[in-house]
């Protein structure tokens, strides 16, 4: 009876510890920190996304052909310090983008990034957010919800304004000003373990909801700025926006173990960021990226991924070729920095291949290896 009862106690305490996760501040990233994590751009057979008590994720199948290192550092060391005087730290958001953040009690703030605006109108912009965006709250614990508001206004003269965008504008402006607005809603409404390619983790899973609207105004001559947002050609340009993604933190590690992106319907999983095994793959520093391209898994059998990785606007080849230099495969692409594609390679015979990227002057730009198995 009293070994029933010791059991009964144990697992209450197991469960109640399960509902005890804590996300101390202690886990804010500074200055000297670096984070790896991966991507899989093309997630397969995820299942479980439920959310609750006493949940398991299991992510295992995750694939990325690259590790990326996220190295943080004192704003000062920044390359656009001077125009975000508040900020305490910098680290890029992706691989176009220098994010710039500072803390105010358990939140670690997006103060502004130079980088492309919402909608790519200029390679590079200062973006200032006003309020600074709520990139993560710590001390969180299961059953946590709150709210959040961000505001971006961001002024383009006349010789930023690109072709193709004046083209859908109902006049010739000389300067627009784009609105934007961040509603983003935050619940913690599951806890459990999960299971990523760099281990099993306990873990809190934090939803997130943001909704992002744009308004666009002009500016003619002397006239006052004016609303065009409803007269512009192309609707799709400046529809509301609905982002949602899983944020799964763990107690013991500074950068989330996986943030899940879903469609708006949350029917589909459109990438995965994770916690990737060590030393496993080879490591791309996000502040020193270069165009290149990527396969996996290498050695292959049937189906391989491609991913291109900051590729500069613009049409690319991508090529297959034997030993001896002929060309098997073959196919063009249009890209503007990252994109993944799966291939099916099932035709190829076994052996060493060559994979080539070349752009659209025919300049090479990446030629690896690819190996293909077969069992």
């Amino acid at each position: 009876m009293k070994h029933l009862l010791l059991c009964i106690f144990i697992c209450l305490s197991w469960l109640s510890c399960q509902s005890q996760i804590y996300i101390p501040t202690s886990l804010m990233p500074r200055a000297g920190d670096t984070l790896m994590t991966a991507v899989d751009n093309l997630p397969a057979n995820i299942r479980n996304i439920g959310s609750g008590r006493n949940q398991r994720w299991d992510f295992a199948m995750l694939e990325a052909p690259y590790t990326r290192s996220t190295v943080w550092r004192a704003a000062s060391k920044g390359s656009a310090d001077q125009l975000f005087k508040n900020a305490e730290f910098t680290a890029p958001l992706d691989e176009q983008t220098e994010g710039y953040f500072r803390t105010q009690g358990n939140d670690l703030i997006l103060v502004g990034a130079v980088g492309p605006d919402p909608l790519n109108l200029n390679k590079k912009s200062i973006l200032r957010y006003s309020p600074g965006l709520v990139e993560r709250r710590y001390g969180l614990r299961y059953g946590d919800a709150f709210q959040a508001d961000g505001n971006l206004v961001l002024t383009l003269g006349e010789d930023e304004i690109p072709s193709w965008f004046r083209k859908k504008l109902p006049v010739s402006p000389d300067s627009l000003r784009l609105r934007v607005s961040y509603d983003r809603q935050y619940d913690v409404d599951s806890y459990g373990r999960i299971i990523v390619p760099g281990g099993i983790f306990e873990v809190l899973r934090e939803k997130r909801i943001e909704i992002v609207e744009m308004k666009l105004e002009v500016k003619v001559g002397r006239r006052r700025w004016q609303d065009v947002t409803r007269s512009v050609r192309d609707r799709e340009l400046l529809r509301t926006q609905k982002r949602i993604s899983y944020h799964f933190y763990n107690s013991k590690s500074k950068e989330p173990v996986a943030r899940v992106w879903m469609s708006s319907n949350e029917k589909k999983v459109l990438k995965i960021e994770f916690k990737p095994r060590e030393e496993e793959n080879p490591v791309q520093n996000l502040a020193n990226v270069r165009s290149d391209i990527y396969v996996s898994p290498n050695p292959a059998i049937s189906d391989v991924r491609f991913e291109f990785f900051n590729l500069p606007p613009g049409t690319y080849k991508l090529s297959i070729y034997n030993i001896i230099g002929q060309e098997e495969w073959s196919k063009m692409y249009t890209i503007n920095g990252n994109y993944t594609e799966q291939v099916d390679i099932s035709k190829l015979k076994k052996g060493a291949y060559l994979y080539s990227l070349k752009d659209e002057r025919g300049r090479t730009l990446s030629t690896k290896r690819l190996m293909v198995i077969r069992p």
